[in-house]
C-alpha cells in the first residue's frame, strides 16, 4: 500500500514547470543555436547581419519548431497526468476496500463475542450451574447405589476346590442386565477354561461359567475392572470390581 504513494508523489514533482516556462525554455534553446550558428556563420567571414540572417535560415521556421517541441512536452506532461489520475483511482479504490475489509473483520468479532457471552449467560441461567460441584476425589452420587458382589463359588481365597467342579459362579446384590458380563483374565494361566456359554439364573442376580478345571492350579478372576465394565445393574450402573482367586486340590 506504501508504494502506490511514493509512484504519485513522484509523477508530481516529475515537471513541475508551467507551459510558460516550457515555452520559455524552448525559446531559450533555440536562440542558443541560433547564435551558435551565427557565430559559425561570422567566422567564415561574413558580416554579422548577413552571417545571423543565413543562421536563421539555416536553422529553419521557428514558429514551426516550436510548436513541435511545445506539443512534445505537453504531451508527456498530458500522460504523466493520465498516469497519475488512474494511480490516484486505484490508491483510493484499494483505501476503501481496506477499510471495507476492517469493518467486516470487526463486525464478525463481535457478532463471535456476542454468541459466546450469550452461551456464557445460558449456562449461568441453567440448573446445574446452581448444583453443588462435586469435590476432587468424591464418588459421584450414584456410586453407593452400584452392585457389589455378595457371594461366589468357589469361595474367594479357597485352597482345596475339588478340580472336578463344572462351574464358577458370582452373585450380586441386585438383578443384572441380561447378556451383559465381564468375567476378567489376569494372564491366560490363572484363567480358568471355559465348557460352555455364560448366562444368567433365573433371578438375574447370579451369573454362571461353565468350566473345566485342572488340579493342583490357582485361578485368578476380576469380576468388572477399571477398564471393563459390562457387570451392570437394569439402571446401567456398572458393579464394583471384585476378585476371585482359588486353588484346586491335587
Amino acid at each position: 500500500m506504501s508504494t502506490l504513494p511514493t509512484i504519485v508523489a513522484r509523477l508530481s514533482a516529475a515537471d513541475p514547470r508551467s507551459i510558460r516556462d516550457i515555452e520559455q525554455e524552448i525559446r531559450d534553446e533555440f536562440e542558443f543555436h541560433l547564435e551558435m550558428r551565427t557565430e559559425d556563420n561570422i567566422r567564415s567571414g561574413l558580416p554579422a547581419a548577413q552571417a545571423r540572417e543565413l543562421a536563421t535560415a539555416q536553422f529553419g521556421d521557428f514558429e514551426t519548431i516550436q510548436n513541435t517541441c511545445r506539443k512534445t512536452l505537453l504531451g508527456e506532461r498530458i500522460m504523466l497526468q493520465r498516469l497519475q489520475t488512474a494511480l490516484i483511482a486505484i490508491l483510493v479504490l484499494a483505501i476503501v476496500a481496506l477499510a471495507y475489509q476492517m469493518y467486516s473483520s470487526q463486525r464478525a468479532n463481535e457478532t463471535a463475542l456476542a454468541d459466546v457471552a450469550e452461551q456464557l449467560a445460558r449456562l449461568n441461567r441453567s440448573p446445574q450451574a446452581n448444583s453443588a460441584p462435586i469435590r476432587a476425589g468424591e464418588p459421584p452420587a450414584w456410586d453407593a447405589d452400584r452392585p457389589r458382589v455378595v457371594e461366589t463359588f468357589p469361595a474367594n481365597n479357597a485352597t482345596d476346590v475339588d478340580p472336578a467342579t463344572s462351574e464358577i459362579r458370582v452373585t450380586f446384590d441386585s438383578a443384572m442386565t441380561d447378556g451383559s458380563w465381564s468375567w476378567v483374565r489376569s494372564s491366560s494361566e490363572a484363567f480358568p477354561e471355559s465348557a460352555g456359554d455364560v448366562h444368567y439364573l433365573a433371578d438375574m442376580k447370579t451369573c454362571v461359567m461353565p468350566v473345566k478345571l485342572e488340579p493342583g492350579r490357582k485361578y485368578v478372576v476380576w469380576f468388572n475392572t477399571a477398564n471393563y465394565q459390562n457387570f451392570k445393574d437394569r439402571e446401567g450402573r456398572p458393579a464394583v470390581p471384585h476378585l476371585l482367586s482359588f486353588t484346586t486340590r491335587r
